[in-house]
């Protein structure tokens, strides 16, 4: 059993350098679990005239382009608009890897099934075992699963179990790969200490196989990753403001460098780490020559830039290319560019039903709102909410919480921060010059007091859109 002894820290000047050492440096001591030799049999690619269907969702017909889905976007709802990308997508991923392109693939002119057998209780180590063997032809045959000891013909239901299984079974602590987010026990991230798994790196591209494989069957995934695994997925840009979901102390202390003064301080901090990697120490530059190089006010944002970027990128960086060389087997990322974060975690986990009644019934105000009849900017909310659909809800959702899960079965009031159980906030401020804002760590949504129902709509579209992937804290 793996447990997570994360460290007390503050953030005044005197214990900032031991704060930021502190959070680089919270290791954990897992039991790594070394996969036997199996005695399943080899996976098989048979054709097969007899099979009615497969698990494979068909491609919508009449698919628009992605230049002219593009261009359709200021006059399409955010749910029409992700269902035509996604169908988009399918029809792209029907044409094979090369899209379409040279010889047609035997997946494509033959019907053929790539059959597993796996045991139910070791689902990851068999199927780890039974993917290592396939050709990138062979992962673009529709599979069939059969789990040992149990009957049942696979027309498609079995695989979703199996994708089911195995999504729950690769955050097991056990394998050390991934590790909570920063602010609920339901989202994960990358863990930089995976190392100590000697198979980790051949794991995290078994896992790429996987995601890019559930995309390619048209079949979901319910692995839940921070927004940072998405972003970076995406091969796009990450701020030190993207922290806030790895480590809220670190976070913290990295906000707190760039709004005070640093003027006749002596932090005792360099554009360096020190990192102890079960024992092992190594202080690491941030550029050439850092280790001379003090912290000061006038370089503390480059420091700040530098130091996020190691620990968001640089440290995790061979788990990524690693899952991310898994998925190319599948799927080219070249596709996944015209979706963004919130989209990409709604491809690979499926859009969350978000009941709007529950919602409001286990949402807590503070600074003067209520949830009553006079209050004239939460009646407002909850009446743009009510209207929205699934896919607005949910990224009104990411924005506030960093992710579109619901907790099940508990719903709402089920809802967890940084510090245990925390419903959903919304909080007044008076300035209704300022764009809302999200306590991210925190669950709080900060609402100003607008004046009419159509301001707080366009200000709250403009937050969520454009600036959804800033951090706030409070």
């Amino acid at each position: 059993m793996v447990y997570d002894a994360k460290k007390s820290r503050n953030c005044s000047a005197g214990d900032l350098a031991a704060a930021i050492q502190l959070s680089m440096n919270d290791n954990q001591s897992p039991i790594v679990v070394n996969i036997p030799s199996g005695t399943i049999p080899a996976p098989v690619v048979r054709i097969d005239a007899s099979r009615a269907q497969d698990a494979r969702v068909a491609p919508a017909a009449d698919v628009p382009s992605i230049k002219s889905i593009h261009e359709l976007k200021d006059r399409l709802s955010i749910g029409s608009l992700f269902k035509m990308k996604r169908d988009w997508l399918a029809r792209e991923l029907s044409k094979g890897k090369d899209g379409g392109k040279g010889e047609p693939s035997p997946a494509r002119h033959e019907r053929r099934l790539l059959q597993i057998v796996v045991r139910r209780d070791q689902v990851f180590q068999d199927s780890y075992l039974q993917f290592v063997s396939l050709s990138d032809d062979d992962l673009r045959n529709p599979l069939s699963v059969h789990f040992v000891g149990e009957v049942g013909r696979d027309d498609g239901g079995v695989t979703r179990d199996w994708y089911s299984v195995l999504a729950k079974e690769i955050f097991n602590p056990q394998y050390a790969l991934f590790t909570h987010s920063a602010v609920d026990d339901y989202t994960f991230q990358i863990n930089p200490n995976s190392g100590v798994n000697q198979d980790h790196l051949d794991f995290f591209r078994f896992i790429g196989t996987i995601v890019g494989k559930a995309l390619y069957d048209g079949c979901l995934f319910d692995a839940h990753f921070t927004r940072l695994v998405y972003k970076r997925i995406l091969e796009k840009p990450v701020t030190y403001h993207d922290m806030a979901s790895v480590d809220v102390q670190f976070y913290k202390s990295l906000c707190w460098l760039l709004e005070n003064k640093l003027e006749g301080m002596d932090l005792g901090l360099t554009f360096s780490v020190d990192t102890d990697n079960f024992g092992a120490y190594e202080e690491i530059e941030l550029k050439k020559g850092g280790k001379e190089l003090v912290v000061t006010e006038q370089n503390k944002r480059e420091y700040v830039d530098l130091l996020a970027s190691w620990r968001l990128r640089e440290s995790v960086e061979m788990q990524f290319q690693a899952l991310r060389a898994g998925l190319s087997r599948v799927v080219d990322p070249v596709l996944l560019q015209h979706f963004d974060e919130a989209e990409l975690e709604w491809l690979i986990g499926g859009l969350p039903t978000i009941d709007a009644a529950d919602w409001r019934k286990n949402t807590v105000y503070k600074a003067g709102y209520s949830d009553s009849p006079d209050c004239r900017v939460i009646r407002s909310f909850w009446e743009l909410v009510e209207t929205w659909d699934q896919e607005m809800r949910a990224r009104l959702l990411q924005f506030v919480t960093g992710t579109s899960k619901v907790p099940y079965p508990e719903g709402f009031k089920g809802l967890r921060g940084s510090e245990g159980l925390r419903m959903f906030h919304i909080v007044r401020v008076s300035d209704f010059t300022r764009l809302p804002q999200a306590h991210t760590c925190f669950n709080e949504l900060i609402l100003p007091d607008y004046d009419s129902k159509e301001e707080l709509h366009k200000n709250l579209i403009t937050a969520i859109f454009e600036t959804g992937n800033q951090f706030q804290l409070r």
